[in-house]
């Protein structure tokens, strides 16, 4: 009997071996999961109701008219002449933003709250990408390499961008851990980087083309392969 139990122990040792190497074998043959820059972002922390988005530069403008003209108002040494003017701006602000429909005291309160939301959307990374094998196409700017010789680089969606764009949010901007042999030729041609995504967070400021630029990321992308799109 117990020689019995010894034996199906063994066979169920050995079958979970064989099903952990199975399992091993086919996540290192599949393919790397396709995924775009938007992908990356916590799909949670972007939808949020954002009251600003659709106003439109004039009204942004009126809204930040109203805004100053009161936090000057709030000043105790403001001579009668400064004083009256600013009240003529922020009342002239007011009308306009109502005349077109915009509560402008539910703008107002609201606006710490959707700020503190907007950054959340900016930091917040997507968990279901975290230790996937993804492909991602982009822009690769180069950072200084390792003694190795081996680097790291960042993929943006734009060319241009941390140079003459602004750069992505940090949930949208991967670090690329290169290999010595991965060589980027330049800033400017669209790139297919294939690897193991983590929510790695960095934060470095690196020399791009004429000036210093922060890197501030969500992710890390541990490179497989680093290549032109086809087409």
């Amino acid at each position: 009997m117990i020689a019995f139990r010894q034996r199906e122990v063994s066979v169920r040792f050995l079958i979970s071996v064989f099903v952990a190497a199975l399992l091993a074998a086919t996540q290192a043959t599949a393919e790397p999961e396709a995924i775009e820059f938007s992908d990356l972002a916590d799909p949670l922390a972007v939808a949020f109701d954002d009251p600003y988005a659709a106003m439109g530069v004039d009204m942004l403008n009126e809204l930040k008219l109203l805004v100053q003209s009161d936090e000057k108002l709030a000043g105790t040494d403001l001579d009668a002449e400064t004083r009256t003017r600013l009240e003529a701006r922020r009342t002239a602000a007011r009308e306009v933003l109502e005349t077109n429909g915009h509560d402008v005291e539910a703008l107002l309160e609201q606006r710490w709250d959707v700020a503190r939301k907007r950054q959340i959307a900016r930091m917040a990374t997507n968990p279901i990408f975290d230790g996937v094998e993804v492909s991602i196409s982009g822009y690769i700017i180069p950072a200084p390499p390792n003694a190795d010789g081996s680097g790291f680089g960042y993929l943006v969606p734009q060319v241009g961008m941390c140079s003459h764009l602004p750069p992505p949010p940090p949930n949208q901007l991967v670090r690329v851990r290169l290999r010595a042999d991965q060589q980027v030729e330049s800033l400017y041609l669209p790139v297919r980087v294939s690897g193991l995504l983590r929510v790695e967070p960095s934060d470095e400021t690196i020399f791009i083309l004429d000036g210093e630029s922060r890197m501030l990321s969500g992710w890390t992308l541990n490179a497989e392969t680093v290549e032109l799109p086809e087409g």
